[in-house]
């Protein structure tokens, strides 16, 4: 298959026009639009809709885009891999998480790590947890930091359980429910909720503690993003549900955390190739993360209680 072509239909969706992505790769417009026809006779799928000199993207095209951009971007980085197996030691330590728990707990032991060996080169990227899962035991990361478990059976590569976490509710202070010890799933009926998107693994959890107590309660605000939940949440926009792992992301003033009852518990974790094990900064950066975890830990009773590190 063309790579060429691949990268040009990647353009294309990014920029918004086959003209914007033919000048990007330095071709000419009649150059890139065979291009195109070529990777859709090779694909069997027609992925423009032509309007006049209009692309829009048709129901295949989204579909491809979204499945095969992980690996269509990934090709920009076999230069950067190349450079890497030629020169040992500039060697970059590769760490991918999601946004969350990398602000929350892999930054903050990142920074710790290079303050104390900072000849470690390090990349780190965040991405999404379905595209962290389809990036899980490909080689090109040496650890991956996410919430467990992984659906990556397939794969090589062994997850470790870090630390679990509270589910807690996270609102402004003067919200009537802040005066409780524990709010329950009948203490949310009828309160606007702010959480993830259908289908993330923390948006599962919510549901089903609100099922179990047999609350039918509306997400008034969906997101991708925790971080965005949680500051609304603290602003007084509704109420959030996460755990303390996430609040030093954000600015904790103004807001409080009560933890849910029943309990409920999510774990994180790291993931590694099983093939290669766990290189000698993996090593580094989980006893890093487990500083961290030890740091929060002693802030007070309520952390200790919301954040147990596992053995």
């Amino acid at each position: 298959m063309n790579i060429k072509a691949l990268r040009l239909f990647r353009q294309t969706v990014i920029r918004g026009s086959l003209g914007a992505a033919a000048e990007a790769m330095n071709t000419s417009q009649p150059a890139a639009s065979r291009l195109i026809a070529q990777l859709e006779h090779e694909l069997r799928l027609t992925l423009f809709e032509r309007s006049g000199r209009r692309l829009m993207l048709t129901e295949d095209g989204q579909q491809f885009f979204r499945e095969a951009e992980h690996i269509v971007s990934g090709l920009d980085e076999i230069p950067a891999i190349a450079d890497t197996i030629r020169d040992k030691a500039r060697r970059r330590f590769r760490v991918m998480s999601a946004a969350r728990i990398a602000q929350g707990l892999v930054a903050p032991a990142l920074t710790r790590m290079r303050a104390q060996h900072p000849e470690i080169a390090m990349q780190i990227d965040l991405y999404s947890r379905t595209e962290l899962e389809k990036r899980l035991g490909v080689g090109v990361y040496d650890l991956g930091v996410i919430s467990l478990p992984v659906s990556t059976s397939l794969l090589d590569i062994r997850s470790v359980e870090l630390v679990r976490v509270r589910a807690e509710a996270m609102m402004h202070a003067d919200h009537p429910l802040a005066a409780k010890e524990e709010i329950t799933a009948h203490d949310l009926a009828g309160e606007p909720l702010l959480g993830l998107n259908p289908g993330q693994i923390w948006r599962d959890h919510v549901d089903l503690f609100l099922k179990a107590g047999g609350v039918d309660s509306e997400h008034i605000v969906q997101t991708s993003s925790s971080l965005i939940a949680c500051q609304m949440a603290r602003d007084g926009a509704g109420i959030a549900i996460f755990d303390r792992l996430c609040a030093p992301a954000i600015d904790m003033r103004g807001a409080v955390m009560r933890p849910l009852a029943p309990e409920r518990w999510l774990s994180f974790g790291y993931v590694y190739s099983e093939r290669d094990g766990p290189s000698a900064e993996t090593e580094l950066l989980v006893a890093t993360m487990r500083d961290v975890v030890e740091a929060m830990r002693a802030r007070g009773p309520s952390y200790r209680a919301s954040i147990v590190l596992s053995e």
